[in-house]
Protein backbone atom coordinates (compact mmCIF):
# COMPACT_ATOMS: atom_id res chain seq x y z
CA UNK A 1 0.00 0.00 0.00
CA UNK A 2 1.36 3.44 -0.95
CA UNK A 3 2.59 5.64 1.88
CA UNK A 4 2.63 8.85 -0.13
CA UNK A 5 -0.67 10.60 -0.88
CA UNK A 6 0.59 14.15 -1.41
CA UNK A 7 3.76 15.63 -2.92
CA UNK A 8 4.60 19.19 -1.86
CA UNK A 9 6.95 20.70 -4.45
CA UNK A 10 8.94 23.88 -3.91
CA UNK A 11 9.39 25.57 -7.27
CA UNK A 12 12.84 26.55 -8.50
CA UNK A 13 13.77 30.20 -8.20
CA UNK A 14 12.90 32.18 -10.31
CA UNK A 15 10.24 30.05 -12.07
CA UNK A 16 6.73 30.41 -10.62
CA UNK A 17 4.02 28.14 -11.98
CA UNK A 18 2.75 30.67 -14.54
CA UNK A 19 6.19 31.43 -16.07
CA UNK A 20 6.03 30.33 -19.71
CA UNK A 21 9.45 31.52 -20.91
CA UNK A 22 11.58 28.65 -19.54
CA UNK A 23 11.05 24.99 -18.70
CA UNK A 24 12.49 23.51 -15.51
CA UNK A 25 12.68 20.19 -13.72
CA UNK A 26 10.46 20.96 -10.73
CA UNK A 27 7.41 22.12 -12.69
CA UNK A 28 7.84 19.28 -15.19
CA UNK A 29 7.98 16.78 -12.32
CA UNK A 30 4.93 18.30 -10.63
CA UNK A 31 2.87 17.74 -13.77
CA UNK A 32 4.19 14.18 -14.08
CA UNK A 33 3.34 12.82 -10.61
CA UNK A 34 0.62 10.19 -10.82
CA UNK A 35 -1.51 8.66 -8.07
CA UNK A 36 -0.70 11.49 -5.64
CA UNK A 37 -1.93 15.01 -5.02
CA UNK A 38 0.64 17.55 -6.25
CA UNK A 39 0.94 20.78 -4.27
CA UNK A 40 3.22 23.35 -5.91
CA UNK A 41 4.69 26.15 -3.80
CA UNK A 42 5.66 29.13 -5.92
CA UNK A 43 9.16 30.40 -5.20
CA UNK A 44 9.51 34.04 -4.23
CA UNK A 45 9.69 36.25 -7.31
CA UNK A 46 10.70 39.45 -5.52
CA UNK A 47 9.12 42.88 -5.26
CA UNK A 48 10.06 44.19 -8.73
CA UNK A 49 8.66 41.23 -10.61
CA UNK A 50 5.55 41.12 -8.41
CA UNK A 51 5.00 44.78 -9.25
CA UNK A 52 5.62 44.29 -12.99
CA UNK A 53 3.31 41.28 -13.18
CA UNK A 54 0.64 43.00 -11.08
CA UNK A 55 0.51 40.54 -8.22
CA UNK A 56 -2.28 41.18 -5.73
CA UNK A 57 -1.21 42.53 -2.34
CA UNK A 58 -1.72 39.51 -0.08
CA UNK A 59 -0.99 39.05 3.60
CA UNK A 60 -1.70 35.32 3.74
CA UNK A 61 -0.91 32.26 1.64
CA UNK A 62 -3.38 31.51 -1.14
CA UNK A 63 -3.92 28.77 -3.72
CA UNK A 64 -5.61 28.08 -7.02
CA UNK A 65 -6.24 24.77 -8.76
CA UNK A 66 -4.65 24.15 -12.15
CA UNK A 67 -5.97 20.77 -13.19
CA UNK A 68 -4.73 18.28 -10.62
CA UNK A 69 -2.13 20.70 -9.23
CA UNK A 70 -2.74 22.93 -6.24
CA UNK A 71 -0.66 26.06 -6.92
CA UNK A 72 0.24 28.00 -3.78
CA UNK A 73 1.44 31.60 -3.75
CA UNK A 74 3.21 33.21 -0.82
CA UNK A 75 2.08 36.45 0.81
CA UNK A 76 3.91 39.79 0.94
CA UNK A 77 5.34 39.45 -2.60
CA UNK A 78 4.28 43.01 -3.35
CA UNK A 79 5.95 44.36 -0.21
CA UNK A 80 9.41 45.85 -0.95
CA UNK A 81 12.47 44.34 0.73
CA UNK A 82 14.19 47.64 1.54
CA UNK A 83 14.49 49.14 5.02
CA UNK A 84 14.71 45.69 6.62
CA UNK A 85 11.30 44.60 5.34
CA UNK A 86 12.83 41.67 3.42
CA UNK A 87 13.68 39.76 6.58
CA UNK A 88 10.32 40.59 8.15
CA UNK A 89 8.25 39.38 5.20
CA UNK A 90 10.38 36.24 4.79
CA UNK A 91 9.99 35.36 8.46
CA UNK A 92 6.23 35.92 8.48
CA UNK A 93 5.79 34.01 5.24
CA UNK A 94 7.52 30.97 6.69
CA UNK A 95 5.67 31.27 10.00
CA UNK A 96 2.38 30.94 8.13
CA UNK A 97 3.45 28.07 5.89
CA UNK A 98 2.92 25.14 8.25
CA UNK A 99 -0.60 26.22 9.19
CA UNK A 100 -1.40 26.85 5.54
CA UNK A 101 -0.28 23.37 4.44
CA UNK A 102 -2.23 21.87 7.33
CA UNK A 103 -5.37 23.75 6.21
CA UNK A 104 -4.94 22.35 2.70
CA UNK A 105 -3.89 18.76 3.42
CA UNK A 106 -5.26 18.13 6.90
CA UNK A 107 -3.81 17.94 10.38
CA UNK A 108 -1.93 14.68 9.88
CA UNK A 109 -0.42 15.64 6.52
CA UNK A 110 3.15 14.64 7.49
CA UNK A 111 2.25 10.95 7.72
CA UNK A 112 1.48 10.63 4.01
CA UNK A 113 3.16 13.61 2.33
CA UNK A 114 6.51 14.00 0.61
CA UNK A 115 8.29 17.34 0.59
CA UNK A 116 10.19 17.57 -2.69
CA UNK A 117 12.96 20.20 -2.82
CA UNK A 118 15.77 21.03 -5.21
CA UNK A 119 19.17 22.69 -5.27
CA UNK A 120 17.69 25.39 -7.50
CA UNK A 121 17.41 27.87 -4.63
CA UNK A 122 19.24 26.28 -1.71
CA UNK A 123 18.25 28.94 0.84
CA UNK A 124 14.53 28.72 0.01
CA UNK A 125 14.70 24.90 0.12
CA UNK A 126 16.39 25.00 3.52
CA UNK A 127 13.89 27.54 4.92
CA UNK A 128 10.94 25.51 3.62
CA UNK A 129 12.33 22.34 5.21
CA UNK A 130 12.78 24.12 8.55
CA UNK A 131 9.27 25.55 8.41
CA UNK A 132 7.52 22.29 7.54
CA UNK A 133 9.73 19.68 9.33
CA UNK A 134 8.53 16.82 7.10
CA UNK A 135 8.83 13.11 7.85
CA UNK A 136 9.57 12.31 4.21
CA UNK A 137 11.72 14.51 2.01
CA UNK A 138 13.44 14.20 -1.37
CA UNK A 139 16.26 16.55 -2.34
CA UNK A 140 16.92 16.75 -6.09
CA UNK A 141 20.38 18.10 -6.95
CA UNK A 142 19.98 19.64 -10.39
CA UNK A 143 23.22 21.61 -10.76
CA UNK A 144 26.46 22.27 -8.94
CA UNK A 145 24.83 25.40 -7.57
CA UNK A 146 27.61 26.14 -5.09
CA UNK A 147 30.05 26.44 -8.03
CA UNK A 148 28.02 29.15 -9.75
CA UNK A 149 30.00 32.36 -10.32
CA UNK A 150 29.19 35.49 -8.33
CA UNK A 151 28.70 33.84 -4.93
CA UNK A 152 30.70 35.50 -2.16
CA UNK A 153 32.77 33.34 0.18
CA UNK A 154 30.49 34.24 3.08
CA UNK A 155 27.33 33.35 1.17
CA UNK A 156 28.91 30.14 -0.11
CA UNK A 157 29.78 29.03 3.44
CA UNK A 158 26.17 29.62 4.52
CA UNK A 159 24.70 27.83 1.49
CA UNK A 160 27.13 24.94 1.93
CA UNK A 161 25.88 24.46 5.50
CA UNK A 162 22.26 24.56 4.27
CA UNK A 163 23.09 22.11 1.47
CA UNK A 164 24.70 19.64 3.88
CA UNK A 165 21.71 19.74 6.23
CA UNK A 166 19.27 19.28 3.36
CA UNK A 167 21.12 16.12 2.38
CA UNK A 168 21.31 14.87 5.96
CA UNK A 169 17.58 15.32 6.60
CA UNK A 170 16.41 13.87 3.28
CA UNK A 171 14.86 10.45 2.90
CA UNK A 172 16.30 10.23 -0.62
CA UNK A 173 18.82 12.43 -2.42
CA UNK A 174 19.01 12.38 -6.22
CA UNK A 175 21.49 13.86 -8.69
CA UNK A 176 20.92 14.48 -12.39
CA UNK A 177 24.47 13.80 -13.61
CA UNK A 178 27.31 11.36 -12.99
CA UNK A 179 29.49 14.31 -11.97
CA UNK A 180 27.08 15.32 -9.19
CA UNK A 181 26.44 11.72 -8.20
CA UNK A 182 30.14 11.02 -7.73
CA UNK A 183 30.69 14.27 -5.85
CA UNK A 184 27.89 13.64 -3.32
CA UNK A 185 28.75 9.94 -3.04
CA UNK A 186 32.03 10.84 -1.34
CA UNK A 187 30.20 12.16 1.72
CA UNK A 188 26.74 10.54 1.54
CA UNK A 189 27.03 7.24 -0.35
CA UNK A 190 24.04 5.68 1.41
CA UNK A 191 21.49 8.24 0.18
CA UNK A 192 22.49 9.49 -3.24
CA UNK A 193 20.89 8.05 -6.37
CA UNK A 194 21.45 8.93 -10.03
CA UNK A 195 18.29 10.31 -11.64
CA UNK A 196 18.89 12.10 -14.97
CA UNK A 197 16.45 14.70 -16.23
CA UNK A 198 13.51 13.89 -18.45
CA UNK A 199 11.57 15.14 -21.45
CA UNK A 200 7.99 15.34 -22.67
CA UNK A 201 8.75 13.26 -25.76
CA UNK A 202 5.42 13.76 -27.52
CA UNK A 203 5.73 17.57 -27.46
CA UNK A 204 8.83 17.50 -29.65
CA UNK A 205 7.84 14.92 -32.26
CA UNK A 206 7.38 16.47 -35.70
CA UNK A 207 3.93 17.80 -36.57
CA UNK A 208 2.72 19.11 -39.93
CA UNK A 209 2.25 22.65 -38.59
CA UNK A 210 5.94 22.79 -37.59
CA UNK A 211 6.75 23.30 -41.29
CA UNK A 212 4.96 26.67 -41.25
CA UNK A 213 7.27 29.68 -41.21
CA UNK A 214 7.88 31.53 -37.95
CA UNK A 215 7.77 35.31 -38.14
CA UNK A 216 11.03 35.82 -36.23
CA UNK A 217 12.88 33.52 -38.64
CA UNK A 218 11.25 34.39 -41.97
CA UNK A 219 13.81 36.98 -43.08
CA UNK A 220 16.91 35.02 -42.03
CA UNK A 221 19.30 33.39 -44.48
CA UNK A 222 19.43 29.60 -44.25
CA UNK A 223 20.74 27.25 -43.08
CA UNK A 224 19.71 28.10 -39.53
CA UNK A 225 21.91 26.90 -36.66
CA UNK A 226 19.77 27.28 -33.55
CA UNK A 227 20.18 27.37 -29.80
CA UNK A 228 17.21 27.60 -27.42
CA UNK A 229 17.76 28.37 -23.75
CA UNK A 230 19.14 30.94 -21.35
CA UNK A 231 22.24 32.81 -22.53
CA UNK A 232 24.18 32.84 -19.28
CA UNK A 233 27.49 31.95 -17.62
CA UNK A 234 27.63 28.41 -19.00
CA UNK A 235 27.36 29.40 -22.67
CA UNK A 236 30.60 29.46 -24.69
CA UNK A 237 30.36 32.88 -26.35
CA UNK A 238 33.81 32.54 -27.93
CA UNK A 239 32.63 29.39 -29.68
CA UNK A 240 29.53 31.20 -30.92
CA UNK A 241 31.68 33.97 -32.39
CA UNK A 242 33.89 31.43 -34.18
CA UNK A 243 30.81 29.73 -35.60
CA UNK A 244 29.41 33.05 -36.82
CA UNK A 245 32.75 34.09 -38.33
CA UNK A 246 33.02 30.75 -40.11
CA UNK A 247 29.64 30.90 -41.80
CA UNK A 248 29.83 31.73 -45.50
CA UNK A 249 26.05 31.53 -45.58
CA UNK A 250 23.30 30.98 -43.05
CA UNK A 251 22.46 32.37 -39.61
CA UNK A 252 23.22 31.53 -36.00
CA UNK A 253 19.96 31.99 -34.07
CA UNK A 254 19.88 32.42 -30.29
CA UNK A 255 16.44 31.97 -28.73
CA UNK A 256 15.98 32.73 -25.05
CA UNK A 257 16.55 35.26 -22.28
CA UNK A 258 19.96 36.88 -21.87
CA UNK A 259 21.25 37.06 -18.28
CA UNK A 260 23.27 40.21 -18.86
CA UNK A 261 25.19 40.18 -15.58
CA UNK A 262 26.37 36.61 -16.20
CA UNK A 263 27.95 37.00 -19.65
CA UNK A 264 31.12 38.90 -20.73
CA UNK A 265 29.94 42.26 -22.06
CA UNK A 266 32.52 42.60 -24.84
CA UNK A 267 31.85 39.14 -26.31
CA UNK A 268 28.11 39.63 -26.07
CA UNK A 269 28.28 42.99 -27.85
CA UNK A 270 30.35 41.45 -30.64
CA UNK A 271 27.74 38.72 -31.04
CA UNK A 272 24.77 41.07 -31.09
CA UNK A 273 26.42 43.21 -33.78
CA UNK A 274 27.51 40.25 -35.92
CA UNK A 275 25.71 40.12 -39.29
CA UNK A 276 25.22 36.36 -39.09
CA UNK A 277 23.82 36.25 -35.54
CA UNK A 278 20.23 36.90 -34.47
CA UNK A 279 18.86 37.05 -30.92
CA UNK A 280 15.09 36.58 -30.77
CA UNK A 281 14.72 37.01 -27.01
CA UNK A 282 12.64 34.58 -24.93
CA UNK A 283 9.69 32.78 -26.48
CA UNK A 284 6.87 30.83 -24.90
CA UNK A 285 7.69 27.21 -24.07
CA UNK A 286 4.66 26.28 -26.19
CA UNK A 287 6.48 27.65 -29.26
CA UNK A 288 9.85 25.97 -28.59
CA UNK A 289 9.12 22.71 -30.49
CA UNK A 290 8.12 24.75 -33.56
CA UNK A 291 11.39 26.70 -33.41
CA UNK A 292 13.44 23.53 -33.03
CA UNK A 293 11.88 21.96 -36.11
CA UNK A 294 12.58 25.12 -38.13
CA UNK A 295 16.32 24.89 -37.45
CA UNK A 296 18.67 22.90 -39.67
CA UNK A 297 21.07 22.09 -36.81
CA UNK A 298 20.44 22.26 -33.06
CA UNK A 299 23.43 23.54 -31.10
CA UNK A 300 24.35 23.03 -27.43
CA UNK A 301 27.31 25.43 -26.93
CA UNK A 302 28.07 24.79 -23.25
CA UNK A 303 31.47 25.76 -21.83
CA UNK A 304 33.55 23.66 -19.44
CA UNK A 305 33.10 25.68 -16.24
CA UNK A 306 32.52 23.41 -13.20
CA UNK A 307 28.82 24.23 -12.92
CA UNK A 308 28.38 23.54 -16.64
CA UNK A 309 30.20 20.19 -16.54
CA UNK A 310 27.94 19.06 -13.69
CA UNK A 311 24.73 19.84 -15.55
CA UNK A 312 22.25 17.63 -17.38
CA UNK A 313 20.64 20.14 -19.76
CA UNK A 314 16.94 19.72 -20.41
CA UNK A 315 17.52 21.15 -23.86
CA UNK A 316 19.66 18.18 -24.88
CA UNK A 317 16.74 15.79 -24.36
CA UNK A 318 14.34 18.14 -26.15
CA UNK A 319 16.74 18.43 -29.08
CA UNK A 320 17.08 14.65 -29.33
CA UNK A 321 13.32 14.11 -29.20
CA UNK A 322 12.97 16.08 -32.47
CA UNK A 323 15.29 13.74 -34.40
CA UNK A 324 16.98 16.84 -35.92
CA UNK A 325 20.79 17.08 -36.24
CA UNK A 326 22.35 17.87 -32.84
CA UNK A 327 25.88 19.20 -32.22
CA UNK A 328 27.11 19.61 -28.64
CA UNK A 329 30.27 20.47 -26.80
CA UNK A 330 31.71 17.55 -24.84
CA UNK A 331 29.71 17.80 -21.63
CA UNK A 332 29.69 14.50 -19.72
CA UNK A 333 25.90 14.42 -20.12
CA UNK A 334 26.26 14.77 -23.90
CA UNK A 335 29.04 12.18 -24.19
CA UNK A 336 26.54 9.51 -23.07
CA UNK A 337 24.79 9.98 -26.41
CA UNK A 338 27.75 10.37 -28.75
CA UNK A 339 26.65 7.44 -30.89
CA UNK A 340 23.44 9.38 -31.65
CA UNK A 341 24.50 13.04 -31.72
CA UNK A 342 27.69 14.83 -32.80
CA UNK A 343 29.90 15.73 -29.81
CA UNK A 344 33.03 17.86 -30.25
CA UNK A 345 35.87 18.40 -27.79
CA UNK A 346 37.23 21.77 -28.96
CA UNK A 347 36.15 24.70 -31.09
CA UNK A 348 37.69 23.43 -34.31
CA UNK A 349 36.06 20.03 -33.94
CA UNK A 350 32.70 21.68 -33.26
CA UNK A 351 33.05 23.76 -36.44
CA UNK A 352 33.81 20.63 -38.45
CA UNK A 353 30.89 18.75 -36.92
CA UNK A 354 28.50 21.60 -37.66
CA UNK A 355 29.41 21.38 -41.32
CA UNK A 356 29.08 17.60 -41.19
CA UNK A 357 25.63 17.89 -39.61
CA UNK A 358 24.55 20.27 -42.36
CA UNK A 359 25.93 18.01 -45.09
CA UNK A 360 25.27 14.56 -43.68
CA UNK A 361 22.83 13.59 -40.94
CA UNK A 362 21.97 9.93 -41.53
CA UNK A 363 18.39 8.92 -40.89
CA UNK A 364 19.59 6.24 -38.49
CA UNK A 365 21.01 8.95 -36.22
CA UNK A 366 17.56 10.53 -35.94
CA UNK A 367 16.16 7.19 -34.85
CA UNK A 368 19.02 6.66 -32.39
CA UNK A 369 18.25 10.01 -30.81
CA UNK A 370 14.60 9.17 -30.36
CA UNK A 371 15.35 5.66 -29.09
CA UNK A 372 17.91 6.95 -26.57
CA UNK A 373 15.41 9.19 -24.80
CA UNK A 374 12.20 7.24 -25.47
CA UNK A 375 11.88 6.02 -21.86
CA UNK A 376 13.35 9.16 -20.26
CA UNK A 377 9.95 10.72 -19.70
CA UNK A 378 9.04 12.93 -16.77
CA UNK A 379 6.40 10.36 -15.81
CA UNK A 380 9.02 7.62 -15.50
CA UNK A 381 11.32 9.95 -13.56
CA UNK A 382 8.55 10.90 -11.12
CA UNK A 383 7.55 7.26 -10.69
CA UNK A 384 11.15 6.24 -9.92
CA UNK A 385 11.53 9.00 -7.33
CA UNK A 386 8.35 7.96 -5.52
CA UNK A 387 9.43 4.30 -5.58
CA UNK A 388 12.74 5.16 -3.94
CA UNK A 389 11.08 7.28 -1.26
CA UNK A 390 8.46 4.61 -0.58
CA UNK A 391 11.16 1.95 -0.18
CA UNK A 392 13.18 4.17 2.15
CA UNK A 393 10.08 5.13 4.13
CA UNK A 394 9.37 1.48 4.92
CA UNK A 395 12.89 0.91 6.23
CA UNK A 396 12.86 4.18 8.18
CA UNK A 397 9.38 3.73 9.68
CA UNK A 398 10.49 3.14 13.31
CA UNK A 399 12.86 6.13 13.23
CA UNK A 400 10.32 8.49 11.69
CA UNK A 401 7.65 7.42 14.19
CA UNK A 402 10.03 8.20 17.03
CA UNK A 403 10.88 11.55 15.49
CA UNK A 404 7.20 12.36 15.18
CA UNK A 405 6.65 11.49 18.83
CA UNK A 406 9.50 13.79 19.88
CA UNK A 407 8.03 16.62 17.81
CA UNK A 408 4.63 16.23 19.49
CA UNK A 409 6.22 16.43 22.93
Amino acid sequence: MSVIKNVIVLGMHPYPWHDDKMSDTMRSMTRAFSGVRPVFINPSVGFKRALTEKYALRFAWSFVEDGAVLVCTRPFEKVPSSFGLGNVKSRRTLQQLNAFIQSVLGEGWRKNSLLYLSSGGIAQSYETMKALTPLLMAFDILDDNLAFPGISSREKAMLDAFFTELISRSTVVTAVSDHLFEKISKSHPEKIKLLPNGVDVDRYVHRDDFTEEIGELRHLERPLIGFVGAITSWIDLELLLKIADGLSRGTLVMVGPVIQEAVPRDLFERLTSHPRVTFTGPVSTQRVPHFLHQFDVLLLPRNYAPHSLASDPLKLYEYMATGKPVVSTALPSALRFQDAIYVGQGHEEILALLQKALDDWPRERSQKCRDAIATMTWENRAKKLLEWVEASAVSLAPATTAASARRLH
